[in-house]
């Protein structure tokens, strides 16, 4: 051999233990998915030596300078074509033989086809590798893939229309009289059963699954609601029926929990609650629905996990529904005469917390919060109907009931702003219902004062934010009716004078709202302060602007109410206006004074200074007339200026 040949053997020879290599790992990445492979063979594959590679030393080369199955000049064996050239990455034949080499290891025995590839370790013999997904057809277009999803809508929209037919079914058969009721009811169960047992039959088949859900859920959905109908077709006691609604809906979730299918029990929830009203009514139906309710919270909380997260997310929406149907059944019972309503309400509430309180810890978040909301909705729509003590007490009630759960470890932020929300609207709507006028407006503004001293007291907002709720409707109510803003305006207006004759109790009721309208802004801009809610600047203008308007307006009511107390006149009207002008003045200067060193007390005061300015302007000199406008200048006027001299002397020694 020439020395020009020795550098194309060698390449040579590099390539075919290159394609030897290159072999084993295309056979171990074939062999993956194959069971009881060792690990780690991919990397023995690649660093074990090639049988029949050169172990001599550099730029030395076999005996031989080209494969055998490849013929002289490119000509290769009969049968293979023109050139006979394998590609690179083809195994040899069985027959190639390496004169003075071994046999390359995937060569079978002699007079015997080779296989397709080298043995791997660890890989069963005669084990091929399972067929890879086909996405385009013989003609290359891509084929169209059927999706788990559309089967089950299909499926779960026949188990829709399955169980409407059974309620028009019984419905009709009820009203044009076909059969005998006990031929009603057993069509029913019968044809629930039926759906079951196929059901069972069919979920053992993995394939078959998602339509052994659906006919799972149409089975019981049929029978619950057999049950429902069998009170009013065959007379069955009130008992007897919750007990075979418990014994129905318990086999369904049952069935749910053991396939482990959170869609399976909504199902069943949706069927059986939502279309029971069409058969049943009254606390008869809501307590069908406690019965399903109860059940579901059961297996929910059995299968929710610690966290909120895993499991528990998906059986999450399944209880929030089972609670939907009892709340606005029995919120509908509450409207009625029913004589039962109270314990339904009652009963209705009661089990809501108790599954809220359980899932604190096994359901997300926000499905605490959706049972925490739906519970206490009988009662506060009982209170009104209910009226007096009596409908304030059931409010007040609800909204002790469901603090209650601000007890329970593991609240959250978002569940423990509900719970507060919740309870503030059972104590609004206990204080409107039992109280009346400026009574109930006085209580308002005195619980938002109270809320404010609470929330400064433990360091928390959320006493705060609800205090501001209190706040907002009773300041309404008393510009709206107790100390109207057209009586603090205009001379006579009701219902402060009627017909020139003034109205102690009125005036007296206006003073006192006035007051506490002014005593609650001040508590609730000063908490709000203390708390970092209300800064000196412009972003939190939207907070301390209405709190500061609004005292303005109680400082108003407090100076005019009792100026006309003492004399129902303009002239005590007009005297009431000019000292009111002149306080919100001194009360500016007050508080300029003590601002050197508190921003937000100053920035107040100079708002004050601009609506009193703004008051001598736009009202005093329209309305008021005589000395009174003159004094009223007079005295706005004088403070302004003992004020403004004063404050500079006093930012200068400040300096």
């Amino acid at each position: 051999m020439t020395s020009t040949s020795d550098p194309t053997a060698a390449l040579t020879a590099e390539i075919a233990r290159l394609g030897h290599r290159l072999d084993r790992v295309e056979a171990r990445l074939q062999s993956l998915g194959a069971p009881d492979v060792e690990g780690g063979e991919i990397t023995g594959v690649l660093e074990r030596p090639v049988v029949g590679a050169s172990s001599g030393p550099p730029g030395t080369a076999p005996p031989w300078s080209a494969p055998p199955w490849q013929g002289p000049a490119g000509q290769g064996p009969a049968g293979q074509g023109p050139t006979g050239q394998r590609p690179w990455w083809a195994a040899p034949p069985a027959d190639a033989g390496y004169p003075g080499w071994p046999a390359p290891p995937h060569a079978g025995a002699p007079g015997q086809p080779a296989p397709p590839w080298a043995p791997v370790p660890g890989v069963p013999s005669g084990w091929t590798p399972p067929p890879g997904p086909q996405p385009f057809g013989p003609t290359g277009v891509p084929q169209p893939r059927a999706t788990a999803g559309g089967a089950r809508l299909l499926a779960w929209t026949g188990a829709a229309m399955t169980l409407l037919g059974v309620v028009l079914f019984l419905a009709l058969a009820a009203s044009r009289g076909w059969g005998t009721p006990p031929v009603r009811v057993g069509v029913g169960t019968v044809l629930g059963l039926v759906l079951v047992g196929v059901a069972v039959w069919l979920h053992r088949t993995e394939a078959r699954r998602a339509g052994a859900m659906a006919l799972a859920g149409t089975g019981f959905g049929a029978l619950y609601l057999v049950v429902a109908a069998a009170n009013r077709l065959l007379d069955v006691p009130g008992p007897l029926a919750v007990l075979l609604a418990l014994v129905v809906a318990g086999a369904g979730l049952a069935l749910a929990d053991r396939w482990r299918s959170a869609l399976l029990a909504g199902g069943i929830v949706v069927g059986g609650a939502w279309l029971a009203p069409a058969l049943v009514e009254g606390p008869l139906l809501v307590a069908l629905l406690l019965a399903l309710q109860a059940v579901t919270t059961v297996v929910a909380l059995r299968r929710g996990v610690e966290g909120r997260g895993g499991e528990g997310r998906g059986w999450a929406w399944p209880a929030v529904l089972s609670a939907v149907g009892p709340a606005l059944a029995a919120s509908a019972v509450a409207v009625s005469e029913e004589p039962l309503r109270v314990v339904a309400v009652i009963a209705v509430t009661l089990l809501g917390l108790a599954g809220g309180a359980l899932s604190v810890r096994r359901l997300p978040e926000q499905a605490v919060v959706a049972l925490v909301a739906l519970a206490p909705l009988p009662m506060l729509v009982l209170g009104p109907v209910l009226d007096g003590w009596g409908g304030a007490g059931v409010a007040a009630a609800a909204a002790l009931l469901v603090l209650t759960l601000l007890a329970v470890p593991g609240v959250g932020t978002r569940l423990r702003t509900a719970i507060a929300a919740v309870g503030a609207i059972g104590v609004l709507e206990a204080v409107l219902i039992g109280l009346d006028g400026p009574v109930a407006t006085g209580g308002l503004l005195v619980v938002a004062i109270a809320l404010s001293v609470v929330a400064v007291a433990v360091g928390n907002r959320l006493p705060l934010l609800v205090a501001g709720g209190f706040w907002l409707v009773g300041t309404v109510l008393a510009l709206s009716a107790d100390a109207p803003l057209t009586a603090l305006v205009d001379f006579p207006a009701d219902p402060y004078v009627v017909d020139g004759t003034a109205r102690p109790g009125a005036l007296v009721a206006g003073a006192v709202v006035s007051l506490l309208v002014l005593a609650a802004s001040a508590v609730i801009t000063v908490v709000a302060g203390r708390l970092g809610l209300v800064r000196p600047d412009s972003s939190t203008a939207g907070i301390w602007v209405p709190l500061g308007v609004a005292g303005l307006y109680g400082t108003a009511g407090l100076i005019i109410s009792p100026a006309l107390l003492v004399a129902p006149d303009r002239t005590a009207f007009t005297v009431g206006h000019a000292i009111v002008t002149v306080s919100w003045t001194v009360v500016a200067l007050v508080l300029l004074a003590r601002g050197l060193r508190r921003p937000a007390l100053r920035v107040t005061g100079l708002v004050l200074v601009a609506g009193a300015v703004a008051k001598l302007v736009l009202f005093d000199l329209v309305v008021l007339d005589g000395l009174v406008q003159v004094g009223a200048f007079l005295g706005a006027g004088l403070v302004l200026l003992t004020a403004g001299t004063r404050y500079a002397r006093m930012v200068a020694e400040a300096q």
